[in-house]
């Protein structure tokens, strides 16, 4: 976690600090990432950056927790369930292509949560996942919970074994279509999202099939 002093900043420039980092981050990978740059980019001393993070491998490992509460901040409205009356499944893959517009807005901080998924970080990565799969598991239980209640989802396997169920199967979707996307030399959110519609119908419908209530 960053020192009290970093906290001390105001939100935007906290944000100024977290963006010039990520960008570095991306540009560079993170042995490589110059903390003078980011300092430069982000209007502070170099010697700030040491009154904020110990060193760069607490900058990055919180680079990657501010990314994911600021998306999930900013996009929430669109990633909770909030339709409580419609099918679990059903309302996240009407969703799904206006999460994907949303999220282009923020290009930087998906790109850079793909690479922290896709292993780009190598010394980091596990520490960063564990961090990632926390949130994703925290997210998935009371989602899960809210479908059990308006009777989308069924009620006769425990939440926890769901949760590994689905993250399992949609981690690897994830990874296939981050890989895909690379393997034509492009990052996932500079593809459209017709590109992958199919694809998205077919897993949820996986998932509603092996989850939801019959």
């Amino acid at each position: 976690m960053p020192k009290e002093t970093f906290f001390n900043l105001n939100e935007e420039k906290q944000e100024k600090v977290m963006r010039a980092a990520i960008n570095e981050f991306i540009l560079h990978g993170f042995e490589k990432a110059n903390i003078g740059i980011i300092a430069k980019n982000a209007g502070v001393a170099k010697g700030s950056m040491y009154q904020y993070f110990e060193n760069k491998r607490e900058l990055f490992l919180f680079a990657v927790r501010w990314s994911l509460e600021f998306i999930t901040k900013k996009y929430n409205n669109y990633i909770e369930f909030t339709n409580k009356e419609m099918n679990f499944f059903d309302y996240f893959y009407q969703n799904s292509k206006e999460i994907w517009v949303q999220l282009r807005d923020e290009r930087d901080l998906v790109i850079f949560i793909q690479d922290v998924f896709l292993g780009k970080y190598p010394g980091v990565t596990d520490e960063s996942i564990a961090y990632m799969m926390k949130v994703s598991d925290d997210y998935l239980i009371k989602l899960i919970q809210e479908g059990k209640d308006n009777g989308s989802i069924r009620k006769d396997i425990d939440n926890n074994l769901l949760s590994l169920f689905m993250t399992g199967a949609s981690l690897k979707f994830k990874e296939y279509m981050m890989n895909k996307a690379r393997a034509k030399g492009e990052d996932i959110m500079d593809e459209d999202f017709e590109a992958f519609e199919n694809e998205i119908k077919t897993m949820m419908d996986l998932l509603k099939n092996g989850m939801g209530a019959k």
